[in-house]
């Protein structure tokens, strides 16, 4: 089932079953629960109001070809900005779990913005490498994401960023929040460039604050992606990335805590 298809599911208030070719590792795709669950607490928010914040925490693994359910709680809504959170339940437990602030847009004086585009290889250059094949997750035949710079994983290169550039293989329509979470979890930790071989490894807790997403750019249009590494010691650690269109604007600031066992 295509990302779309999936979310479909999820907002008919079905149970969803995610098939395993979804999965990474034991689990489904982070950034497909995660966006499941962006959508579940976006439904019925007044549409003067953009979803800014969101924090994803992943609590156990989320299995494939068995139902999950997603459940919503109002926290609080004032006359600028309203709290959601959400959770994926299956057999009875927590697996995924989020915060969501939407805020209405204001009538400010003032614009500003410290955002310049980080000068990335066009993504049909030659040198930028398209992620795919048997080695990648199973889940990433969903996706065109392609690498111009160094730090792929597990090569042992150390390097301290790393990014490029990331669309949907199938998507329609404009892209929207949960387009962005689906796609922006696809890049594998920073830290991982520093290793030599493959290890397993898990995201703790990955939190989006988005800019302003208008509504002409396309769902299957390239986006980029660039991260840097804050920290990774005793197999824990930290990043921040930026995701952008190709004409400049900045999409949404990714913060993300990993572990890597290996």
């Amino acid at each position: 089932m295509l990302f779309d298809e999936l979310r479909s599911v999820g907002a008919s208030g079905e149970a969803v079953v995610v098939p395993p070719d979804w999965c990474q590792g034991r689990t489904v795709y982070g950034g497909l629960s995660a966006a499941l669950l962006a959508d579940a607490v976006s439904a019925g928010i007044d549409a003067d109001r953009r979803l800014r914040y969101l924090n994803v925490s992943f609590l156990k693994p989320l299995e494939a070809d068995k139902p999950f359910t997603l459940a919503v709680q109002p926290v609080s809504a004032g006359r600028t900005l309203t709290v959601n959170t959400g959770r994926i339940v299956q057999d009875g437990i927590d697996r995924v779990a989020v915060q969501a602030n939407f805020v209405a847009k204001l009538d400010g004086r003032t614009d500003a913005s410290n955002f310049k585009r980080p000068e990335l290889a066009h993504w049909d250059a030659d040198g930028v490498i398209r992620v795919r094949g048997p080695f990648a997750p199973v889940f990433t035949q969903y996706f065109d994401f392609r690498v111009a710079t160094g730090g792929l994983p597990f090569q042992g290169h150390g390097s301290p960023e790393l990014g490029g550039w990331m669309r949907f293989e199938r998507a329609a329509g404009a892209l929207s929040a949960s387009h962005v979470v689906g796609l922006t979890d696809v890049w594998p930790p920073v830290a991982a460039s520093y290793l030599t071989q493959p290890a397993p490894l898990s995201t703790i807790n990955w939190v989006i604050h988005f800019g302003e997403l208008d509504d002409d750019i396309d769902a299957d249009a390239f986006v980029g992606y660039l991260a840097r590494l804050n920290f990774f010691k005793n197999g824990y650690g930290s990043s921040s990335a930026d995701v952008w269109t190709p004409d400049g604007r900045l999409l949404a600031k990714s913060f993300q805590t990993f572990v890597i066992y290996g």
